[in-house]
């Protein structure tokens, strides 16, 4: 007789704040003679397997005093009749020796780990062996490392799908760490990251080479429910090695309560980071800065909003080499070419459905992404008509039974196609989806990232990954352009572009931190100046920004001075506070604080000084004299006018728009310098096929990015070019007209260069 019995917890506790459990023995399959056995108060079965390990099964449990005392006893379901294969999964165990034994309990646990832990890669495990990935050991490495020397915030980048979460395993083992919380943005991800610190993943699977066999899997907590008290979040804690919650619940809790998991927890790991920087993860994680170890683990270490992402960028693993080395499956895009969106989203669920009969695995399941609820309703209709394949729809709105049941469906193939709305995109562990179809395309590239890697994953028994996308819709991002241009190759683009994404981070991260000492309260990294200077010409072999005391001459203890200084950049930043009064009186002693912001660089090679400041009025000689000699002069107007020697301005000043669509309005004009933002994102769309005359088409092509091509249209263009700055070159006419009157649009336009 074969039987599946279910996994063994050594702790299976329900707390009003969450679960907490520990897999002492995961799920397995067993074998043995197979007889009836009776008891006085149950008739069950009993299994005697070849090893001597003998388990017991009744429908019902026995009395307590009948229990049997040799063996391991289930309580469950047990079919009627003969069988070779019986499934207990379902059963619960009412006797184990792993349950409640010396081996369960976070402090046991941990104690197993020291010298528990093999560094092991997939090269050297050998034939049938699972070992670390090349991604994998390098971030461990990386992470040790910078550990050995520094308790600051660490960064880990590694393409989604190369195995983040079992890089997080491996560091929980490896370092021996007391008690870890780990953070992720979404419930769905939440329940992923916890189930697989729960069963430790690939480190404990039979055939892995990584962990000695002594080594006993983590007690793991879920917070599903806000602690109201720091007594709470220490009865919780104390019985966990890690705790898996979600920022929006940590967000929530009170400072107290965020200062005691602080207190409790010896590392902070921190999944997809690249949300790490709204204001709730910024509040919490602060609590952990100075007595934590924090450990961030992201694909993409930059933020949609262009703030930096906070933490040493230790390790990164580039989307290139994942490609290189096989851990990611090449692209093919598929496109339609529809400017009605009804029409695009009919066209794209028909690629779908020719792309999952072409499947030859049978196992693909396409991802229909949409960006609202109401999308999601517009689009699942449109499939459901189609009337293949079963699709399901996830999103918020759903009940959790709902969502529940949907997953089921995708997970045993009675499903093959997911309407979702963000919710499939970060964290989702399914191999399966390989057919992307945005009905609405991704607005940034950390997302567009994020969503490739989920497709992109290899595996042996599933094919190659296909994105279909609507190539007429062409309101992105520049940075997205060209993935949704005609015939793009996506397995060159995704990692160029996320080279120059990833690579702009270390070189602010490098800059940032080439400066000495800090700002009291006032992170670099916060300071947004405006884009103005003025500029000196100096006459020193070196500058002396130690000296720039003499230019900020306090009189009282309130007026501070701040400096920051970047020697390799030559750059000094000063805040200052100074005392000023206040416009409503003369009074000396009415007073108030005005902070100053001063910036100063040094352009060796040019014998230039360029200095900001945010009082903008552009008296700085006095720091310019001290930091580079009393023989500095300013650049005045009309030289300071010349850099401008050489380049050419297309500005709007006017627009004109005709309607003759069945409109009450007859014609609409649009006139100032701020015309170009309206032309930019306009109310009213010129018709797709817009022609534009001669070089006119050229400047406006490269300033507005409006891709001309197809049937002319009716268009009026003034363009003029006015006096350069003294001492730039011109060339050309003065002022040129062209006018086409061939359709029911016209567009006048004045242009200045």
């Amino acid at each position: 007789m074969r039987l599946n019995v279910p996994p063994v917890k050594g702790v299976d506790v329900k707390h009003r704040t969450g679960f907490i459990g520990q897999l002492m023995v995961a799920e397995r399959l067993v074998e043995g003679e197979w007889t009836r056995f009776v008891l006085p108060s149950a008739t069950g079965q009993r299994l005697a397997p070849a090893d001597g390990e003998v388990l017991y099964a009744f429908p019902k449990a026995p009395k307590d005093d009948q229990v049997p005392t040799d063996g391991s006893v289930l309580v469950g379901p047990i079919p009627d009749g003969a069988a070779e294969h019986i499934d207990l999964r379902a059963s619960k165990w009412l006797a184990h020796p792993a349950v409640g034994g010396p081996d369960a309990g976070a402090v046991r646990a941990r104690e197993t780990w020291l010298n528990g832990f093999r560094y092991v890669g997939e090269d050297e495990a050998g034939d049938g062996r699972i070992g670390l990935r090349r991604p994998q050991l390098g971030a461990l490495h990386a992470i040790h490392a910078h550990w050995s020397t520094s308790k600051e915030v660490a960064t880990v980048v590694m393409p989604t799908g190369t195995g983040k979460t079992e890089t997080m395993l491996a560091t929980l083992v490896s370092a021996s760490c007391t008690r870890v919380l780990v953070l992720v943005p979404t419930d769905a991800l939440r329940t992923q990251i916890a189930q697989k610190f729960f069963t430790m993943g690939i480190l404990k699977d039979p055939s892995a080479s990584l962990l000695q066999p002594s080594v006993v899997r983590p007690v793991v907590g879920m917070l599903t429910k806000k602690p109201v008290n720091p007594e709470e979040v220490e009865e919780f804690f104390r019985q966990c090695n890690v705790v898996v919650t979600t920022s929006a619940l940590a967000g929530r809790c009170s400072p107290e309560v965020q200062a005691r998991m602080a207190e409790l927890c010896s590392h902070l790991f921190i999944d997809e980071a690249h949300h790490a920087e709204a204001a709730t993860w910024k509040r919490f994680k602060s609590h952990f800065k100075g007595q934590s170890l924090i450990l961030q683990f992201t694909a993409t270490p930059f933020r949609e909003d262009g703030q930096p992402l906070d933490g040493k960028i230790i390790y990164v693993y580039p989307m290139r080499q994942a490609q290189s080395e096989g851990y990611f499956k090449p692209i093919r895009f598929s496109s339609v070419y529809a400017f009605n969106s009804a029409r695009a989203d009919r066209d794209i669920a028909a690629k779908v459905i020719e792309e999952l009969h072409a499947d030859t695995t049978g196992l693909h399941v396409a991802m229909a992404r949409v960006s609202t609820q109401l999308r999601a309703a517009e689009v699942h209709a449109i499939y459901e008509a189609l009337g293949q394949f079963n699709p399901v729809a996830i999103h918020s709105g759903l009940k959790e039974t709902e969502i529940d049941a949907a997953r089921k469906k995708l997970e045993s193939g009675e499903s093959r196609i997911v309407i979702c709305v963000d919710m499939l995109g970060e964290g989702f562990d399914m191999p399966e989806l390989k057919i992307a179809a945005f009905h609405d395309l991704r607005k940034s590239l950390a997302v567009t990232l994020q969503l490739a890697g989920r497709f992109t994953r290899a595996r042996e028994d599933l094919g190659e990954p296909v994105f279909i996308a609507n190539t007429a819709d062409v309101n992105l991002k520049e940075e997205l352009r060209a993935l949704y241009a005609q015939d793009p190759d996506w397995n060159l683009l995704l990692p160029h572009l996320s080279e120059g994404a990833i690579g702009q981070e270390l070189e602010a991260q490098r800059f940032i931190g080439g400066f000495v000492g800090q700002l009291d309260d006032i992170p670099l990294t916060e300071i947004q100046p405006a884009a103005s200077m003025v500029v000196y010409r100096t006459q020193c072999g070196n500058w002396t920004p130690d000296k720039y005391k003499a230019a900020f001459k306090g009189g009282s203890d309130a007026e501070q001075v701040h400096p920051i200084l970047n020697e390799t950049e030559r750059m000094l930043v000063v805040i200052a506070a100074r005392r000023q009064g206040v416009p409503w009186t003369d009074i000396a002693t009415v007073d108030g604080i005005a902070w100053e912001l001063c910036i100063a660089i040094w352009d060796k090679d040019k014998s230039l000084l360029y200095i900001h400041g945010s009082a903008n009025n552009g008296n700085y000689s006095d720091l310019a004299k001290a930091l580079c000699g009393d023989t500095v002069e300013l650049i005045k107007a009309p030289d300071v006018f010349r850099v401008f020697s050489g380049i050419n301005r297309l500005m709007l000043t006017n627009v004109g728009l005709d309607e003759q669509l069945g409109r009450q309005i007859r014609y609409t004009g649009r006139m100032g310098p701020d015309v170009g933002r309206c032309w930019q994102k306009p109310r009213w769309r010129p018709p797709p096929r817009l022609c534009w005359p001669g070089s006119v088409s050229r400047k406006v092509d490269r300033l507005l990015s409006v891709q001309a091509s197809g049937d002319g249209c009716g268009l009026a263009c003034d363009y003029a070019s006015i006096s350069s700055p003294p001492g730039a070159r011109t060339s050309g006419p003065r002022s040129t007209t062209r006018t086409l009157t061939q359709s029911r649009c016209c567009v006048a336009r004045s242009f200045r260069r």
